[in-house]
């Protein structure tokens, strides 16, 4: 499968976590790359049966995105359950651990 390029990862996942709703207030199309995903407040507050379902779906919505443009995309979950990393840094994973 061909793999998406640094630029289409970055739009990729600012276009998601836009659409979705996940953003905090006031974050614009130059500040996004430095949101934490702890800002994100996934599973906030987690469910007491499943910790980390929000990260799973944001995992498999990434995944499905990723397919969709022609690329295989490793689960992001475990990064997702950093909550220091950046969107910026995720994107970097991303374009990083799609199969060739």
């Amino acid at each position: 499968m061909p793999q998406c390029t640094p630029t289409q990862c970055r739009s990729l996942v600012f276009r998601y976590f836009l659409v979705e709703g996940w953003l905090p207030a006031g974050t614009t199309s130059g500040t996004w790359r430095s949101v934490t995903v702890g800002q994100l407040r996934l599973d906030d507050p987690p469910l007491p049966s499943d910790g980390d379902l929000q990260k799973r779906r944001v995992a498999l919505d990434l995944q499905h995105l990723f397919f969709i443009l022609g690329s295989d995309l490793e689960s992001p979950v475990e990064q997702l359950k950093d909550e220091s990393l950046t969107l910026g840094d995720l994107a970097t994973w991303c374009q990083a651990h799609q199969s060739a």
